[in-house]
């Protein structure tokens, strides 16, 4: 697209999105397409990829011979992690002033858990950083990371905002990250309790990850810890 459709098709975007958000159920159908492309000034073929857009997220749905609908409950979700999994993004990235804090680096050995995982790297030395996401100066998401260091050609002493921890690896790691593996787990964990400001004993939700590269090689374990009462991840699933 050139500049100008471009801001217009964001603009579209935007718009289509508010007014389904306004929308009441039952009353929820949209305009037709040459409807819309007349109120915008602007081609079918546009409306269409905006349409396109919204309903990958799963806020409208097209149905051939009755139109596109829109989803108002959907455009209420917060935190979806069916969207994005970079935390920078999933706490409102600039829009809520979301800060990114990283912890000294150390070389050690790797923890308990991680070993009781994968016990192959037992004896190996890794490196451990947090990344701590907040917002209003209060934290939100502690990432406490472990990686092989013979694996590394560089640790950053400081973390960039912008970079989520799939883009650090792919761009410091000596291989070719390919994909992780995630399990949920309800936990207690006195130490990211007082982190979080809240009772030691309070249950909190743990994501557990491991990073893998070309060959199949686990690479990068994380746990990422969620503040039990400030972040509440959602995700929208499609049953059509």
């Amino acid at each position: 697209m050139h500049r100008h459709e471009d801001a217009l098709y964001q603009k579209i975007k935007i718009w289509l999105k508010d007014e389904i958000a306004s929308m009441k159920g039952g009353e929820n159908r949209l305009d037709p397409e040459e409807k819309l492309a007349a109120r915008f000034g602007t081609s079918r073929a546009t409306i269409r990829e905006a349409l396109s857009e919204l309903a990958q997220k799963g806020y409208l749905t097209s149905w051939q011979g009755r139109g596109n609908f829109g989803h108002p409950h959907a455009t209420a979700l917060r935190m979806r992690f069916d969207i994005t999994s970079d935390f920078y993004n999933l706490l409102g990235g600039a829009e809520k002033d979301v800060h990114i804090d990283q912890s000294r680096i150390s070389l050690g050995t790797p923890s308990d858990r991680l070993i009781e995982s994968l016990p192959i790297w037992k004896g190996e030395d890794v490196f451990h950083f947090d990344w701590i996401y907040g917002a209003g100066g209060e934290p939100l998401i502690i990432c406490k990371v472990q990686v092989l260091s013979s694996q590394m050609k560089y640790v950053l002493e400081h973390r960039k905002n912008e970079m989520c921890l799939s883009e650090y690896l792919k761009q410091y790691h000596r291989g070719d990250i390919i994909y992780t593996t995630t399990w949920f787990h309800a936990v207690q964990d006195p130490g990211i309790s007082v982190q979080f400001g809240v009772e030691p004993e309070t249950p909190m939700i743990m994501w557990e990850e491991f990073f893998y590269d070309l060959l199949d090689q686990q690479v990068c374990y994380n746990q990422v810890y969620f503040h039990p009462r400030e972040t509440k991840l959602s995700m929208l699933l499609r049953t059509i």
